[in-house]
């Protein structure tokens, strides 16, 4: 790979004073109930499905974009300008703003009357969360030391499942709730039902976030040199990251094909279960919502800690090796999960999934900032989460939808569209994830070219 190192400073690097571990790990706890307050948000429609289509009078291809393309367009659009404004200005604020838009968005979702009201109103949930993530990304790497970041990014990440687990769980809990009082007729608003009543509900505790955000004390930048202007240019950005683009494409690529495939299976899993076996709204909250609770966290956790363990050991590639490993795994449950007959057999393999797919979650944010300097970190990270979501939350749900829409023709047969999604994904990303580290491999050999700008 030919690329060309940055030009050497004699300047001298600011090494600051780290934030002390107690409050390190608060600030990090803090961040990952937000992450999971924000999947909270973004996932409790995939139980508010039938009852949406039977109202609004859908399709499971329009469900598909209101879960999937409303959010990630914006959300992914929005992260690139954003993380440069984290990378110079205040994070804290960031979040605390997106934290209030998004709720209100949330709420918002509660009060559409139409396609085209929820649609706009699942954009303005994705543009508000779409300031978390790179900005809390960035604070968690000026937190702590090199050694303990994968263990710090995977807490922070699993608030992906521990908010889909709530989602499930409580979503469930709430939906029956209001299933039972029934349609409300408010002032100035008229009817809600049920589901506009769950949105509202989840979107309410935002006002709390926002005060806790703004109550905490920002570490200081790490690792910056001494007089370099704050802000990087966006075509000097640009550039440090094509050079570098075989890694990065490759890892990106390969995360969201993983995404994509996850994505899939949170948006059309309790779906699944209420067609191919007559489960009900609540079983499947309950137990579906138990299993990614337990198991995604788990491999998540498992993960971090097996990639410090060997990176102690001095395998450089700990990180990527361990997303190889989780896509190979991934190929037979992701086959079979919606195939077999027995219900428990699947939420057997949901289980499973769930498990393998958390393993190299947590860390991908770790070994790209390893190899990304302190200035550029939230530009990677929305980067990072631009491929993700554009590919995995965008394209995914739909697909599975399309395919059952204009292929199969029969909402029954869901279970082979999100079968043919798994395997395709599965193997792109393990494909995509071999090169990625042969890519890394490079650049570890050649430690001149990761200069930081």
């Amino acid at each position: 790979m030919n690329v060309e190192p940055m030009p050497e400073t004699t300047s001298p690097v600011v090494t600051p004073e780290r934030p002390s571990p107690v409050y390190a790990w608060y600030m990090t706890l803090l961040l990952m109930l937000l992450y999971m307050f924000s999947f909270l948000d973004r996932t409790v429609i995939v139980l508010l499905i039938e009852p949406i289509k039977r109202d609004l009078l859908l399709n499971d291809t329009q469900i598909s974009l209101l879960y999937g393309l409303a959010f990630a367009v914006f959300y992914t659009f929005l992260g690139i300008p954003i993380a440069r404004l984290a990378d110079s200005k205040s994070r804290r604020s960031i979040i605390a703003v997106g934290v209030l838009f998004w709720s209100a968005m949330t709420v918002a979702c509660g009060l559409a009357k139409n396609f085209g009201h929820l649609f706009a109103a699942r954009i303005g949930v994705g543009a508000g969360e779409a300031a978390l993530s790179p900005a809390a990304y960035s604070l968690i790497s000026d937190s702590f030391p090199e050694e303990k970041r994968a263990k710090a990014m995977s807490v922070y990440t699993m608030g992906i499942y521990l908010g889909v687990g709530v989602a499930m769980l409580l979503g469930g809990q709430v939906i029956e709730f209001f299933d039972n009082v029934g349609t409300v007729t408010l002032p100035w608003v008229g009817e809600l039902r049920g589901w506009q009543l769950t949105f509202i509900a989840v979107g309410s505790p935002g006002l709390l976030f926002f005060f806790l955000v703004m109550a905490l004390r920002e570490p200081a930048r790490q690792g910056l040199v001494s007089g370099a202007p704050k802000t990087i240019p966006m075509g000097e950005a640009m550039h440090w990251f094509r050079q570098r683009k075989g890694f990065y494409l490759s890892f990106y690529l390969a995360m969201a094909f993983g995404a994509l495939y996850s994505y899939s299976l949170t948006a059309w899993t309790p779906s699944f279960f209420i067609r191919t076996y007559g489960w009900d709204t609540l079983q499947v909250s309950k137990y579906y919502g138990t299993v990614v609770l337990i198991f995604a966290p788990a491999g998540i956790i498992s993960g971090g800690l097996i990639a410090s363990a060997r990176a102690s050991r001095g395998d450089g590639l700990a990180h990527v090796r361990i997303t190889v490993i989780a896509f190979a795994a991934l190929l037979i449950p992701a086959a079979t999960v919606t195939l077999v007959d027995n219900p428990w057999v699947s939420l057997g393999l949901v289980a499973v999934i769930k498990f393998i797919h958390g393993l190299p979650l947590g860390i991908a944010m770790a070994v790209v900032h390893d190899i990304t300097p302190n200035r550029l970190r939230a530009q990677a990270a929305a980067l990072y989460l631009f491929t993700l979501n554009i590919l995995g939350l965008g394209v995914g749900p739909t697909l599975v939808a399309v395919l059952t829409d204009y292929v199969f023709r029969d909402p029954a047969d869901l279970r082979y569209s999100m079968a043919i999604v798994g395997i395709f994904a599965c193997t792109i990303g393990l494909l995509l994830s071999i090169y990625a580290m042969r890519q890394l491999r490079t650049l570890k050999q050649k430690p001149t070219e990761l200069t930081s700008p």
